[in-house]
């Protein structure tokens, strides 16, 4: 029988952390009584205090501090996040002091540095720094930004001033236990990835990356299409002529085509770089080690679909690629090996509008978050001129959910999601910041958030204003 792409790609996966797990095993076994498995169980355990939260949003573009925002939907949402136990997200753009910044690159995405205190004083405790937009401001911008956050006692993943400091796992202590997270990006600044260091170059530091490679998977109808241009063209229309190009797998300008039978639609699909995956996942083991409870982050743009997306209600349909809600096949794999090296939940982001949710060994697993501030109108130094404007904020982007996930004797319980709008209609200075959704647009959000899990076997119930997902609703895994 033929296995599909991803059940393969998971196959491998699952016996490179087993692998993992036996030499974690013979390295911590002592010769008593415990056996190996009773050893790796009870470090692979959850074990936060129960009724322990954790409240999950996407994408956070801050230009400047909004806590004391005194609209009731906005302060409604920060209930939300404060009364969690821990609160994370992905921290996209850079924290930056204009009055003193002399880095190689100034533009892109950037908040005051006042922001980072008032994102503590918002709730969050633990968040991703590793994304496409961490290196708009330079490498000396990382790590400003990274100090700004230490500084205010947000605790980040993601980057830091060497390769292992980038990949490493980091921890904030709440009330009921110690959380973990390891954070990634496969779309992340291609100048800024954290590289180890080889012969007599140290590396440089930088963010964490997962590293892929895109295939355009081709129909046998159009094939000839491709192969056609590539004869066209036989320097391969790169400086250097690939030579490792076959009858089904040929390289043009630098991108992968190829073909098979079972190749009905055209899409895309990845293999994710094996260093890159392995130190990652070895990170997420260390991390749940030293910790209760450990969360993934990963950054990802990437889709499977070719073709797809929406901009919103009432609003004339274009091709949209950055609001596919399509998750790409090496996002399952990478999320449930993460979760089998020991995670309890995993955060995807990077795609501006919400993805499905599955419920893996009784671990949530949230595909994309979309956006939650989304101050990208604004942001940026002084004198860098207007933001990119409405055409490329459809309303789409601007709903989303607040996941909070409910954990009780090692297992989760319930995952409650709380629909928020950011203020689409607005002038630019308000546009972006997170309110509790109204009625109309909740119901909206929920029911799309329900067709996109349901191929997970994702059961999402409406509870009034909220969703919510339960494990036995939802399939748990094999």
């Amino acid at each position: 029988m033929r296995m599909n792409r991803p059940v393969v790609l998971l196959a491998i996966v699952a016996i490179a952390v087993a692998a993992m797990t036996e030499r974690f095993i013979a390295a911590g076994q002592d010769g008593g009584a415990q056996g190996r498995g009773a050893i790796a169980a009870r470090e692979l355990a959850m074990s936060v205090a129960d009724g322990f939260t954790i409240a999950s949003v996407g994408d956070v573009i801050l230009a400047y501090p909004q806590a004391q925002n005194p609209d009731p939907g906005f302060q409604a949402v920060l209930k939300i996040l404060r009364e969690a136990d821990v609160a994370t997200g992905n921290y996209e753009g850079n924290i930056i002091d204009g009055r003193s910044f002399r880095g190689s690159a100034p533009g892109g995405f950037a908040g005051v540095p006042e922001v980072a205190a008032d994102l503590k004083t918002m709730g969050w405790d633990l968040v991703a720094r590793s994304n496409n937009h961490a290196g708009e401001y330079g490498y000396e911008g990382l790590l400003e930004t990274n100090r700004h956050l230490d500084q205010a006692g947000v605790v980040f993943a993601g980057s830091g001033e060497s390769y292992w400091a980038a990949r490493a796992p980091r921890f904030y202590t709440s009330p009921r236990g110690r959380v973990g997270m390891v954070a990634t990006a496969s779309s992340f600044a291609a100048n800024m990835v954290a590289e180890p260091g080889r012969g007599e170059w140290l590396g440089r530091g930088g963010q964490s990356a997962l590293r892929t490679t895109r295939y355009f998977m081709v129909p046998a109808a159009l094939w000839s299409s491709v192969t056609n241009l590539r004869q066209a063209f036989p320097s391969g229309l790169g400086f250097y002529a690939p030579t490792n190009d076959t009858a089904d797998d040929i390289t043009i300008l630098g991108q992968r085509f190829k073909t098979s039978p079972a190749v009905t639609a055209p899409h895309y699909t990845f293999d994710m770089h094996p260093q890159d995956l392995r130190d990652v996942l070895a990170m997420v083991r260390e991390g749940k080690i030293k910790s209760d409870f450990m969360t993934v982050a990963i950054h990802a743009h990437h889709f499977r679909d070719a073709k797809g997306g929406e901009r919103g209600p009432n609003v004339v349909e274009t091709e949209d690629l950055d609001t596919n809600p399509s998750v790409p096949d090496y996002l399952p794999v990478f999320a449930k090996a993460a979760i089998d090296a020991g995670a309890d939940t995993f955060l995807g982001t990077g795609v501006h509008v919400l993805r499905g949710i599955e419920i893996y060994q009784g671990k949530p697993i949230f595909y994309g978050l979309g956006e939650f501030f989304r101050q990208m109108d604004v942001v940026g130094l002084a004198g860098l001129g207007l933001g990119r404007g409405d055409e490329n904020s459809p309303p789409i982007k601007y709903e989303s959910v607040i996941a909070v996930s409910r954990f009780a004797r090692g297992q989760l319980t319930e995952v409650r999601l709380h629909p928020v709008e950011l203020t689409f209609d607005v002038r630019m200075a308000q546009r972006g910041v997170p309110r509790l959704a109204s009625p109309e647009a909740g119901r909206r959000i929920l029911m799309r958030l329900q067709a996109l899990s349901a191929p997970f076997g994702t059961t999402i119930a409406v509870d009034g204003a909220t969703g919510v997902i339960r494990p036995s609703a939802g399939r748990p895994g094999a």
